[in-house]
C-alpha cells in the first residue's frame, strides 16, 4: 500500500474476506501504489469531506466543528486506493480468457474421431436420413463432444454470473469505500494506542542502567581509613602464589609451541583461507586479514579439541576507532566471539567477525553519506537503508529517470556452500550502479574498501555518469557531417575520480568554443562561458528526460543560432541589410534549403536588382549561402529560381565569417546573380553554352565559372553574311567583379582570332575602343560589358561581336603553338611541327564541313590519322599539337623497329605488329617470341608518362606466324583505355576464359630484369615500366632487342585452367 501501513492492510483484507462483507479482494492484483480510475469502482478522495455527521449525534457535534477555524480542522481521513483494479480490466480479461478457451474447445472437437457410416449406405443416404433419424447422434463420440461443450458454456456461465454480481455491487462501492477508508482510520488510531503503552515500557527498562545510585560515604570512609570493610565476611581463601617471570615467559612458550602444533597439524585442514595468514608470539595467535581486521586468539588448554579463546580485536581500514568504544561492548563482543568459537570453532570465528567488519564497513559508509546530505550533498542525495544494503540516490532534482548506486554484502557462496574454504565464496561489499533507471554491467568504479571515503565514491560515480552521458552526446554529434569530417572540433575531457575534470568542448563556429559540463551535485547541465543563448540552451538540456539521446539536437540547434546571430551581426558592419519580415512559405522552403535547416537568414544590397537577395540557411550539415529570385512581390514574396553558393574553404575548420568575408561575398554573390541571369538569358534564346568551372583560387573563396558561348547561335545572321569563319565557336565571358558602392557587375568576354592578320599593329592595344582590347601575337581579343547585378548583357554581347566581326577576319594560332607556318589561307593551314625531319599537317578549315587533318607521305603519323582527325574536329588545334608532340617519338620508334633487319634467317617467320586503340593507347605484338606490350600514356606524379606492361592475355590471342594479316585499329577515341592498375598499369584488355603464356626462363628473366632496372628517363615497376615522352624510343629498342635475343625460344600455350605466370 502506498499510504499507511502495509500490515495493517493485509489484516484488513483478511477480515474483510472472513466477514464476507469484501469482495474487492478478487479484484486486487498484488501490485500497491497503482490508481485506475474507471467509473464508480474507484472512489474519490473528495468523497469523505469535513463537516458535520448526521445521524443522533448531530445536534451534539455540529456546533463544536462549525465553530472550529480552519488551521483547527481535523486532519482529512485518508483514502484507501491502493489493490483497486478497474471492473472493465476484470471484464476484459475474462471475454479474453472465453475466447482463447472456446477456440482450444473448438480444437479438441475437430480433433475427435468422427463416426463411421454404416455399410451400404452412401453419404447422400446418411445426408438424407439425418433428418428423420438420430441415430448418429447416439454415438459415443457425439455424445462426448456435446459434454465437452456443455461442460465450457456452464463454466464459462458461471464465472460471467460472478462478475454481473460484482457490477451490481459497484454501484454501491462509494459508500463502501467510505466505510474501509473509517475502518483503516480507525485500525491505525488503535495501533497508535499500543504502541504508546510499549514505548513507555522499553523507555522504563533503557533508563534502568542509567540510573546511578547514591553514594555509600560510610563505606568509602572506612575502606579509605582500614583498607578494609568490616560488615564483609572473609572466606578464608588462600591466595596462590604469583607466578616469576621465568614462569610466565616458560608458560607463553608453551602456548606457542601448543598454538603452532595445533593450527599446523590439527586444524590445517579445516583452516579457513583467510586465516592462513597468522603469526604466533606472547602466547596468542594473530589472523591478519586483509584491509579487514587483525585478531588474537589463544588456548587455555593443550588438548586439541579444546576452543580457542578471544583476546583482541583490530581493524585494518580506515577511518575506524582503534579499540571498542566502551568496555560494556567489548564485553558483549568477547562473549559472543567465545560463543562462536566454541561451538563452531575458526570456521564460524571468521565468519562472525567477517561479516561484522562487513556491516561496520557499511554502517561507516552510511554515516558518511548522512553527513554528505547535511552539507555539501544537502537536497541532492536522498539515503535508504536496507538491513545492510546502503542505497544511495544522487541528483534528485534532474528530469528524467532516477539514478542511484547500491552499496551491499554479496553472499559470494559457492555451488558447494558457504564455509569460507576459497576466497571467491567469501562474502564481500560489492556495488551496484543504476544510471538512468537501468543497472550498469561491470561499472568502472572502485569503492576501496581499506580507506573508506564516501565522497569519493560519489565523484566517481557521478564522474562514471557525466563521462557516459558526454561520450553518448559526443557519438550523435559526429552523425552530423559537420563534426564527422572535422569541420568542426570536439574534444572530450574524462576524469574517473574528479567530476569537475569532466567537459565536452564543442566547436560551434570558427571564433567560438563552448564546454558543456555536468555540476557534480546537482547534476545540471551548464554551458560555458555564459551568454544570454546559452543559458537558454541550459534550460533545455536541464528538462530533458534522457539528454544521452536528445542533448545533441538542443547542441545543433545552438550551434544554428549562434552561427546566424554571428553572421548578422558582422554582416551589418560591412553594408548588408537583413530582410527579417520575409517569411517563406512552407514550399518554398523545402524546395530551396536543406531538410535539417534549423535558421534562415534573408540579406540584400544597395543598389541590386530588388528581386535577387542573398540567404543563409544554417543546419546540422553546416551553413549554406544562397542567392534566390523573389516572385510575385504584389500577392505576397514567392521563390522563384535560386542557385547555391559554393562556398569553399581551404583548411578543415568551419569558414570564419570575417568582415572581409562579407566584404568578398558582394563580389561573390553579385558575380553569380549577374552570371545566372545571362544564362537564363541564352537558354531563353536557345542559344548554345555551357558553364566551366575554373581551378580553384588561394584568394578567393569561390572563383566565378567561366560561361562559354557557341557563336554560330548567339550570332544567326553571319551564316547568311560569311561563309568563313573568323573566331572561334567559343567565346568565352567571365564576371570579372562587382562594385561593392554601386552594385552593378563587370564581366569580360573574350575571344580569339583563328588566323594572324597582317594588319595586327593597327589593331594592337585599345586603340581601337577603351572597352576592347587586341593582343596581335596570341590573336586574342577582349571587351569589358558593365550592367547592374540582375541585369542581362546578352543583347550588349551581340552589338559588340558584330563591331569586332569587321575588324577581324581570321586568327593564326601557330603563333601560340611556335611552330613555322608553311601555308596559310582561310580554309587551309598548312605547318611543320617537327622541323628536325620536315613533318608537315595539312589541316582543312572548310566552311560547312567538319575539319580534316593531312599528313605528308612517310608521316609517322599516317597510322594515327584517323585518332587525329578526331581530336582536331572535337578539342581543337591545341589538343592536336599536344598530341602530335606526345606520341611523334612513339610514332619513330615503331617505324624504326618495322624497318630493322631480321636477326638471323631462322627468324624469317618473325612477324611484328603495331596495333593503335587510340592516341594514348598501343599494343605492339611480336609472333617469336609470343610478346605483347601494352603502351599506354597516363598522367603520374604531375607529368605524362608513357607506361610499357606485357599483356600475357593478349600474347596468348595472337595469331600464330604465318597467319597474320593487316590488323585494322579499333575506333575507338583517345579517351579510351583499359581499367587502370597501380602506378597507372592497365588490367589486360580482352575477353573469354584465362588464357596464359608459359615464357621461356630465358625470355622471362631478361623481361622481368629490364622491368626492375631503370635508366634516363625511365624506371622499371617490377610489373612495366614508365618512361617519359622521349625515352620511350629507348625502353622499346631494349624490349626489341631481348626479342631479337630470344627469337628462337617456343613458347607454350596453356589451357583455361592454368594460372598466369611471370
Amino acid at each position: 500500500m502506498t499510504n499507511g501501513d502495509p500490515d495493517l492492510g493485509k489484516s484488513w483484507r483478511k477480515q474483510s474476506d472472513a466477514d464476507g462483507r469484501h469482495v474487492e479482494s478478487s479484484l486486487t492484483s498484488g501490485q500497491a501504489g497503482e490508481r485506475k480510475v474507471n467509473g464508480a469502482f474507484t472512489p474519490n478522495a473528495n468523497d469523505i469531506r469535513r463537516g458535520p455527521p448526521s445521524g443522533e449525534f448531530a445536534s451534539d457535534t455540529t456546533p463544536v466543528m462549525a465553530t472550529l477555524p480552519a488551521d483547527e480542522m481535523p486532519p482529512e481521513v485518508e483514502h484507501i486506493t491502493a489493490g483497486y483494479q478497474p471492473l472493465s480490466k476484470l471484464v476484459m480479461r475474462l471475454s479474453q480468457e472465453t475466447f482463447n478457451d472456446l477456440r482450444e474447445v473448438i480444437e479438441a472437437l475437430s480433433d475427435m474421431p468422427t463416426s463411421q457410416t454404416p455399410n451400404g449406405h452412401n453419404h447422400y443416404k446418411q445426408i438424407t436420413n439425418s433428418a428423420t433419424s438420430n441415430g448418429d447422434d447416439e454415438t459415443p463420440t457425439n455424445i462426448q463432444k456435446k459434454m465437452r461443450l456443455m461442460n465450457f458454456v456452464q463454466e464459462r456461465r458461471a464465472q460471467f454470473i460472478k462478475v454481473l454480481v460484482l457490477a451490481q455491487w459497484s454501484r454501491q462501492s462509494q459508500d463502501v469505500s467510505k466505510v474501509i477508508d473509517l475502518k483503516v482510520w480507525l485500525d491505525k488510531q488503535r495501533l497508535l494506542y499500543d504502541e504508546a503503552g510499549l514505548w513507555l515500557g522499553d523507555l522504563k527498562r533503557s533508563l534502568d542502567p542509567a540510573k546511578m545510585p547514591n553514594p555509600d560515604l560510610r563505606t568509602a570512609l572506612e575502606v579509605l581509613s582500614t583498607g578494609k570493610v568490616s560488615w564483609l565476611s572473609d572466606l578464608g581463601y588462600i591466595p596462590p602464589p604469583s607466578l616469576t617471570p621465568q614462569e610466565m615467559l616458560k608458560t607463553l612458550r608453551n602456548i606457542n609451541v601448543l598454538l603452532s602444533i595445533r593450527l599446523n597439524l590439527y586444524e590445517h585442514e579445516t583452516l579457513p583461507t583467510r586465516f592462513k595468514s597468522f603469526t604466533i608470539a606472547s602466547g596468542r595467535v594473530t589472523f591478519h586479514v586483509l584491509n579487514e581486521f587483525e585478531v588474537d586468539l589463544s588456548i587455555a588448554d593443550d588438548d586439541p579439541n579444546s576452543q580457542f579463546f578471544f583476546i583482541d580485536l583490530w581493524f585494518l581500514f580506515s577511518p575506524t576507532s582503534a579499540e571498542f568504544p566502551s568496555e560494556r561492548l567489548r564485553n558483549e563482543f568477547e562473549g559472543k566471539v567465545n560463543d562462536v568459537l566454541r561451538n563452531e570453532g575458526l570456521k564460524g570465528c571468521y565468519r562472525f567477525l567477517h561479516e561484522f567488519v562487513l556491516t561496520h564497513k557499511i554502517n561507516i559508509l552510511r554515516r558518511q553519506a548522512v553527513e554528505l546530505s547535511r552539507h555539501r550533498w544537502n537536497e541532492a542525495i536522498r539515503l535508504e537503508t536496507v538491513r545492510r544494503t546502503l542505497v544511495v540516490q544522487y541528483w534528485l532534482n534532474r528530469a528524467g529517470p532516477k539514478s542511484w548506486i547500491i552499496i551491499g554484502i554479496s553472499s559470494g557462496r559457492g555451488q558447494g556452500g558457504r564455509d569460507g574454504g576459497t576466497d571467491q565464496e567469501n562474502s564481500t561489499i560489492t556495488i551496484r550502479w543504476f544510471a538512468d533507471g537501468k543497472e550498469v554491467q561491470h561499472p568502472p568504479i572502485v569503492l576501496r574498501l581499506e580507506h573508506l571515503a564516501m565522497e569519493a565514491t560519489m565523484k566517481e560515480v557521478v564522474a562514471a555518469h557525466s563521462n557516459r552521458i558526454f561520450t553518448s552526446i559526443r557519438e550523435k554529434l559526429l552523425e552530423s557531417k559537420l563534426y564527422a569530417e572535422k569541420t568542426l572540433s570536439l574534444r572530450h575531457t574524462k576524469s574517473d575520480v574528479e567530476p569537475n575534470d569532466c567537459a565536452l568542448e564543442i566547436q560551434l563556429t570558427a571564433s567560438t568554443t563552448a564546454t558543456l559540463v555536468i555540476e557534480p551535485v546537482t547534476g545540471r547541465f551548464a554551458l560555458l562561458p555564459a551568454s544570454a543563448l546559452f543559458h537558454r540552451t541550459e534550460g533545455y538540456l536541464n528538462n530533458m528526460t534522457n539528454p544521452s539521446l536528445h542533448a545533441h539536437k538542443a547542441i545543433l540547434e545552438l550551434r544554428c543560432a549562434w552561427a546566424t546571430d554571428e553572421i548578422e551581426i558582422r554582416a551589418r558592419g560591412v553594408g548588408w541589410q537583413p530582410w527579417h519580415h520575409l517569411n517563406p512559405r512552407k514550399e518554398d522552403r523545402d524546395r530551396v534549403f536543406p531538410r535539417d535547416t534549423q535558421r534562415l537568414l534573408f540579406l540584400r544590397r544597395t543598389g541590386w536588382s530588388k528581386d535577387w537577395i542573398v540567404a543563409l540557411s544554417s543546419g546540422w550539415s553546416g551553413e549554406h549561402w544562397w542567392i534566390i529570385e523573389l516572385m510575385d512581390a504584389s500577392v505576397g514574396y514567392n521563390f522563384g529560381d535560386y542557385q547555391r553558393i559554393p562556398v569553399r574553404t581551404s583548411t578543415n575548420h568551419a569558414l570564419d565569417p570575417t568582415y572581409d568575408f562579407l566584404s568578398r561575398l558582394v563580389i561573390i554573390a553579385g558575380g553569380m546573380t549577374a552570371i545566372f541571369v545571362n544564362v537564363r538569358a541564352l537558354s531563353q534564346g536557345n542559344v548554345n553554352h555551357v558553364l566551366v568551372k575554373n581551378p580553384p583560387s588561394t584568394e578567393n573563396a569561390v572563383s566565378f565559372p567561366t560561361l562559354l558561348v557557341k557563336l554560330p547561335a548567339l550570332m544567326p545572321h553571319r551564316s547568311s553574311r560569311q561563309s568563313r569563319p573568323w573566331i572561334k565557336e567559343i567565346l568565352r565571358v567571365r564576371c570579372l567583379t562587382v562594385s561593392l558602392h554601386s552594385g552593378e557587375a563587370t564581366f569580360v568576354a573574350e575571344a580569339k582570332l583563328l588566323h594572324p592578320t597582317p594588319q595586327a599593329e593597327l589593331i594592337k592595344g585599345d586603340r581601337v575602343d577603351p572597352d576592347i582590347i587586341f593582343h596581335p601575337q596570341t590573336g586574342a581579343f577582349a571587351f569589358k560589358l558593365v550592367t547592374p547585378v540582375g541585369g542581362s548583357i546578352v543583347d550588349r554581347l551581340r552589338g559588340s561581336l558584330v563591331r569586332i566581326e569587321r575588324l577581324i577576319s581570321f586568327l593564326a594560332i601557330i603563333d601560340k603553338h611556335r611552330v613555322a607556318c608553311d601555308s596559310i589561307s582561310l580554309v587551309r593551314l598548312v605547318f611543320i611541327y617537327c622541323a628536325a625531319h620536315s613533318y608537315k599537317a595539312d589541316i582543312d578549315f572548310t566552311p560547312d564541313s567538319p575539319m580534316k587533318l593531312t599528313l605528308t607521305a612517310g608521316n609517322p603519323h599516317l597510322r594515327i590519322i584517323d585518332f587525329l582527325t578526331t581530336i582536331l574536329r572535337v578539342e581543337g588545334l591545341n589538343s592536336l599539337m599536344y598530341a602530335l608532340r606526345a606520341t611523334l617519338p612513339l610514332m619513330q620508334i615503331f617505324d624504326e623497329l618495322e624497318r630493322a633487319p631480321l636477326p638471323d634467317e631462322n627468324a624469317q617467320d618473325r612477324e611484328f605488329f603495331v596495333l593503335p586503340r587510340s592516341v594514348v593507347w598501343y599494343q605492339l605484338r611480336y609472333t617469336r617470341p609470343q610478346c605483347t606490350l601494352d603502351i599506354r600514356l597516363r598522367p603520374r606524379r604531375d607529368a605524362v608518362k608513357w607506361f610499357i606492361r606485357e599483356d600475357l592475355a593478349a600474347a596468348a590471342l595472337a595469331p600464330p606466324a604465318g597467319g597474320g594479316g593487316n590488323i585494322e585499329p579499333e575506333n575507338t577515341n583517345n579517351g579510351g583505355s583499359g581499367g587502370g592498375g597501380a602506378d597507372g598499369m592497365g588490367g589486360a584488355s580482352g575477353s573469354g576464359p584465362p588464357i596464359r603464356t608459359v615464357r621461356t626462363a630465358g625470355l622471362a628473366q631478361a623481361l622481368e630484369a629490364l622491368m626492375s632496372d631503370s635508366g634516363e628517363g625511365w624506371i622499371g615497376l617490377r610489373t612495366g615500366i614508365a618512361a617519359d615522352i622521349t625515352a620511350v624510343g629507348d625502353v622499346l629498342r631494349r624490349v626489341d632487342g631481348i626479342m631479337r635475343r630470344h627469337v628462337g625460344d617456343h613458347n607454350i600455350l596453356a589451357g583455361a585452367g592454368a594460372g598466369a605466370t611471370g
